[in-house]
């Protein structure tokens, strides 16, 4: 499994859709940063839900919301990159040199949960370094907040890189991963109103929002966050990170590739 972690790291580290992206998302919190050092009050719309920033804090946390933008970022990073194998058709090449399923699909985990943390820390670096604020913002509950940050996109990355591999077409795949992180809290609003039919059911739905990506980025995001979270954040984005790992690795064994 080294040689193929070896390549495919290699390939996403000279990859110029990595940094284009990456430098995006640098962009994006540098902006919003120099806004609020100017006095100016931003607001952004995603479909109708307006998200408004008065401060530093504010920017900080919307970056751990991945379904405020940098979500989009990392689908699409993930997706393109994983869907050009598919393209390139380059499957059959590592099975006949490595003979390991297990080998391919770890590889692309592991760099998908790399490259999701990554860009995170690119976009959150990005504001703690241009915000001004170094000395007032480096504390327990902001290293803590980026520690849950980190893990929860590692999550986000293993969820994204299910369906890419799952997903033949590299087109579909793009959709299905952004139609994933853009309307994945539509898709839990509308879940949860299971509980108003079956109270066992509404049970079960509302564990797994609280446990979900989804809902570790809510809780962490929240101004009521307190550092006490990050070890429960951590144990649940590992676990979402395995279950996913080995549910995607299950389907994959069974592919024609």
């Amino acid at each position: 499994m080294s040689n193929i972690l070896k390549c495919d790291l290699y390939r996403f580290r000279s990859a110029k859709l990595f940094y284009g992206l990456a430098v995006f998302a640098a962009i994006v919190a540098f902006a919003l940063t120099m806004a609020i050092s100017q006095n100016i009050r931003v607001g952004i719309s995603v479909f109708g839900e307006l998200t408004a920033f008065r401060g530093i804090d504010d920017i900080v946390r919307v970056g751990l919301r991945f379904d405020k933008g940098l979500g989009v970022i990392i689908a699409i990073l993930l997706s393109v990159f994983i869907g050009q194998e598919y393209q390139w058709k380059t499957w059959q090449h590592k099975w006949i040199t490595n003979k390991s399923r297990a080998g391919i699909y770890i590889s692309k985990v592991v760099f998908s949960c790399v490259g999701s943390a990554l860009v995170f820390l690119v976009y959150q670096m990005t504001v703690l370094l241009c915000g001004g604020q170094i000395q007032t913002m480096l504390t327990g509950e902001y290293v803590a907040l980026m520690i849950s940050g980190v893990f929860i996109y590692a999550a986000l990355g293993t969820v994204i890189c299910m369906f890419s591999m799952l997903i033949r077409s590299g087109a579909a795949s793009v959709i299905v991963c952004l139609c994933y992180v853009l309307f994945i809290e539509t898709i839990i609003s509308v879940t949860s109103g299971v509980g108003n039919v079956s109270a066992v059911a509404g049970r079960f739905v509302g564990f797994a929002v609280r446990h979900s990506v989804f809902g570790m980025s809510t809780i962490v995001s929240d101004v009521n966050f307190v550092p006490e979270y990050a070890l429960t954040i951590a144990l649940n984005s590992l676990a979402i990170i395995i279950v996913t790992t080995s549910l995607g690795l299950a389907v994959f064994r069974r592919y024609e590739l």
